[in-house]
């Protein structure tokens, strides 16, 4: 699902676009490398990780939103 996402937000950032100038290519060629690397990583992820493993890292990733939201 989330390489199908990527991809689709990439056409549409193309697609929205009139004219391709030779910079959004060649950023978009730079960008590949990373998309790709993050949706394995994404896939490899979410088979191999456990539910309470899930739970806890969002639930710290939120406590330490929350107080540099709250610090700031």
């Amino acid at each position: 699902m989330q390489p199908f996402i990527a991809i689709m937000q990439a056409l549409a950032l193309l697609l929205g676009r009139q004219s391709l100038s030779s910079r959004l290519v060649i950023d978009l060629a730079i960008s590949l490398p990373a998309l790709f690397a993050g949706s394995v990583l994404g896939i490899v992820a979410f088979r191999n990780i456990n539910e309470v493993w899930f739970r806890r890292t969002i639930l710290v990733l939120l406590l330490i939103s929350g107080a540099s939201l709250a610090l700031a």
